[in-house]
C-alpha cells in the first residue's frame, strides 16, 4: 500500500495506511460525464468569488459560438492570417475578437475555432518534413505519426460560422462554448485542483497535440461524452503572445459551472493554497 501523505498537525491521523485499513472514500464518477456536472447558472457574483478566492489578475476568457452584435463591444477582427492569441492583450483591455468563417485570421486557427473541419491533404507533412508543404514544422517523427493524430481529430460543429474570443459574460451563457484560465503555473495548479475537485479520474487534465487555438474549442471535443479540461498554451507558435510564466486551462461550460459551486470545506479555503498565495505576494 502507499503511505498517505501527512497533511497537517492539528490532531488528523496521518500514519501509513495498512492492508486493513479501508480505503478512502473516493468518487464513482471516474471520467466525468457531461451529464455529471449540473450546476447552476453562472452568476457575475459567483465569478467573481471564485476569481477572488484563486487570486486571479487576468480576466477569464471564454469563447463564444455566436453573431458579434453591440453586447460584446469593443470587437476587433482579425488581419490577414494573424493568430488568434496575437490579441491577447486586447482581451486583457476588454475587447473581443470575431473570427468568421471564410474570414480573415490564421487557416489553422480556423480550424481549432471549429470554423473549418477538414485539414489541407499536406498537413502531415506540414507538421513534419515539409514534403510538398509550404513548411516543415519537425513537430512529430514522421508523417505517418502525424497523420495518426489528424485521424483522431472529431469535428467540432459552429452553428453560427462565427467565433467570439473575449471577456466571459455572464449574460452571454447561452453563447459560450468554453472558459480559459490564463494564469501562473501556481495559479494553474490550483485551477487544475477545482477542475477535479468532484471526480475520481486521476487523468482528469488532458494536453492533446494540437494548435494553441484548438485548446479553446477542438480539443474539448475530442473526449466524447468524457469532460476533461484542457492544458494549453504549449503550441511554440503561439508562446510569444502570451508572458513567459503562463499556461492556459480551458473548460466547458458545464465544468466551469460547477467549479462555482466549491464549498468552504475545500482547498480553496484551506492552508496549502493560502500559504502559497501568500508567499508569492
Amino acid at each position: 500500500m502507499v503511505a498517505s501523505c501527512p497533511v497537517d498537525t492539528a490532531g488528523h491521523d496521518n500514519r501509513p495506511l495498512r492492508e486493513d485499513d479501508p480505503l478512502p472514500p473516493l468518487s464513482l464518477e471516474g471520467h466525468m460525464k457531461k451529464e455529471d456536472l449540473a450546476a447552476p447558472r453562472p452568476t457575475d457574483e459567483a465569478i467573481a468569488r471564485l476569481r477572488s478566492t484563486l487570486h486571479l489578475s487576468t480576466p477569464l476568457i471564454a469563447l463564444y459560438d455566436t453573431a458579434p452584435s453591440p453586447d460584446f463591444e469593443p470587437l476587433v477582427e482579425p488581419k490577414g492570417t494573424d493568430c488568434c492569441f496575437s490579441y491577447f492583450a486586447r482581451w486583457l483591455n476588454g475587447e473581443t475578437l470575431v473570427v468568421r468563417r471564410g474570414g480573415p485570421g490564421c487557416p489553422g486557427g480556423h480550424r481549432g475555432l471549429g470554423l473549418e473541419n477538414t485539414s489541407p491533404p499536406f498537413m502531415a507533412h506540414f507538421l513534419t518534413d515539409g514534403v510538398g508543404a509550404p513548411a516543415a514544422e519537425g513537430l512529430r517523427a514522421t508523417p505517418e505519426i502525424a497523420q495518426a493524430i489528424l485521424d483522431q481529430k472529431r469535428p467540432v460543429p459552429n452553428q453560427s460560422g462565427h467565433v467570439l474570443v473575449g471577456p466571459l459574460r455572464a449574460d452571454k451563457w447561452d453563447a459560450v462554448r468554453s472558459v480559459t484560465f490564463f494564469a501562473s503555473p501556481d495559479h494553474l495548479a490550483a485551477v487544475t485542483t477545482l477542475a477535479g475537485y468532484w471526480s475520481g479520474d486521476k487523468d482528469i487534465v488532458a494536453a492533446p497535440f494540437g494548435s494553441a487555438c484548438s485548446s479553446l474549442m477542438s480539443a474539448l471535443g475530442e473526449y466524447g461524452e468524457d469532460d476533461h479540461p484542457i492544458l494549453g498554451g504549449l503550441d511554440l507558435a503561439m508562446r510569444r503572445h502570451i508572458p513567459e510564466d503562463m499556461l492556459t486551462l480551458s473548460v466547458s461550460p458545464a465544468r466551469f459551472a460547477k467549479m462555482l459551486t466549491f464549498p468552504e470545506e475545500s482547498f480553496m479555503y484551506k492552508s496549502w493554497w493560502n500559504e502559497l498565495a501568500r508567499v508569492r505576494q
